[in-house]
């Protein structure tokens, strides 16, 4: 009984955070949310703390890098992603108006094999010198 408890525990858990996701360098990375803060020009962060317990902030942006030959505006268009911005000819930014999808729409652009990357944007924290 006790094991049994322990696997739905262990299964529920990662229910949890299976959405607070992204791919680096094509392998999964699990976060776990930390908390919310309003930044300067009103929109909200989001921290997280990663597997090694590193604090990372993240906006409501995904940014994300066609493959060679992959019309970006195409496939964002297929993914009923409109609101976005050119960075450079194959790296585009895409502001996420639902951000409790942000880690799904990053993941499922990833998984498509359109992309090189797709990831919320990240926020690096200042340090002192």
């Amino acid at each position: 009984m006790k094991k049994q408890m322990v696997l739905l525990f262990i299964g529920l858990l990662s229910a949890v955070y299976a959405n607070e996701s992204y791919y680096k360098s094509g392998k999964l990375v699990e976060l776990q949310n930390i908390h919310t803060s309003k930044s300067v020009n009103g929109s909200y962060i989001n921290y997280y703390k990663n597997t090694q317990g590193k604090k990372i902030g993240i906006t409501d942006d995904i940014l994300v890098q066609c493959r060679d030959g992959v019309s970006c505006p195409n496939l964002l268009n297929d993914f009923n992603l409109v609101n976005y911005s050119k960075l450079t000819d194959k790296i585009f930014i895409i502001k996420i108006e639902d951000y409790d999808n942000i880690f799904s729409i990053s993941r499922k652009l990833f998984e498509s094999g359109d992309v090189e990357f797709a990831h919320p944007n990240f926020i690096k924290e200042r340090r002192k010198r």
